[in-house]
């Protein structure tokens, strides 16, 4: 008789971890807000319900710098309550798919930013897309060391057209990243890839710069995975024709 309630009740735990819309596999994108930090806008998606992992999210569009980027949270018991929020210069809005799907697009001005982060969060869980603004950093949205120091800016020095970079990597896919020069706007005017390990000393030039303005200088780091930002570190700097 043990035996038998023994297995009636194995039976019984098995069906209902099974069941559709079980409370452990139930996961709602409920609500989100947009913040803004010194050096980039923060779009916060709050999730509720089931657990989530960051490798549920992928950035199908992972470029912010034409007006649009799209992040994906795949989950196999996904709800979403859809909704359109505007803040800070980004327009987010929230649908469904298709059945196991959420999709957050994001739209903003051609050209306002150019990277795009995407982590998670716990304890709420949420899922956290930070898109970097292109224009030259202020001095509080200046990144000397990353986070992880992934990536260390050490010093910068001028020679003409030339900017002449110092800086640590650590543990970068392949130790590949790349140096990039943007100008008082924001655009790219010069760009190299370097594969390096530990301390490195790189040049960089750049050109179509037509009079002294405040530029960008950024070592940058794409993720393996999606192509989202995996690493930045950045300093403003002064351009000359």
């Amino acid at each position: 008789m043990q035996s038998t309630i023994l297995r009636l009740a194995a039976l019984a735990a098995i069906l209902a971890a099974s069941a559709p819309g079980s409370a452990a596999a139930s996961l709602t994108v409920s609500g989100g807000h947009i913040g803004t930090q010194p050096g980039f806008t923060r779009v916060v998606v709050d999730l509720t319900g089931g657990a989530f992992e960051i490798n549920e999210a992928d950035a199908t569009d992972p470029s912010p710098s034409d007006g649009l980027a799209r992040v994906e949270i795949r989950h196999a018991a996904i709800a979403v309550r859809a909704f359109d929020l505007f803040g800070h210069g980004v327009r987010m809005r929230v649908s469904r798919p298709a059945a196991g799907r959420a999709a957050i697009v994001l739209s903003s001005a051609a050209g306002a930013f150019k990277y795009m982060r995407v982590s998670g969060l716990h304890a709420p869980q949420r899922l956290v897309i930070d898109l970097y603004r292109a224009a030259p950093p202020a001095v509080a949205a200046e990144v000397r060391s990353a986070p992880n120091r992934c990536l260390v800016l050490r010093s910068i020095r001028r020679s003409g057209r030339v900017l002449l970079v110092r800086g640590v990597e650590r543990d970068l896919f392949e130790g590949t990243f790349q140096l990039v020069v943007r100008d008082a706007r924001g655009r790219v005017v010069g760009r190299r890839t370097i594969t390096a390990r530990g301390a490195w000393r790189k040049g960089v030039g750049y050109r179509g710069v037509k009079s002294r303005q405040a530029g960008t200088v950024e070592a940058v780091a794409s993720s393996a995975k999606d192509g989202s930002l995996a690493c930045l570190v950045q300093r403003r700097v002064s351009l000359v024709p």
